[in-house]
């Protein structure tokens, strides 16, 4: 996976942080926000591996995990 390519991730965040409040310093880092979960601690936005290992680095995150697509077997679309 190259770090300059450009990948959708799922942010996860420590229980005490609300996503509304930490939407600023994941964009200072780099993290094109696309959507905030608030309901389940979550921000989902895009970004390089570069910006993903930044954020993994960041006290209020837990985890910073690519977005995965999964098809039924035999789903040929």
């Amino acid at each position: 996976m190259s770090s300059t390519q450009v990948h959708i991730y799922v942010i996860t965040l420590v229980d005490n942080v609300q996503p509304e409040d930490i939407v600023d310093e994941l964009q200072a880092h780099g993290l094109r926000v696309k959507q905030v979960l608030a309901a389940l601690g979550q921000i989902i936005g895009e970004g390089s591996e570069q910006v993903a290992a930044q954020l993994r680095g960041l006290d209020t995150v837990v985890s910073v995990d690519a977005q995965r697509t999964y098809r039924a077997l035999g789903d040929q679309s």
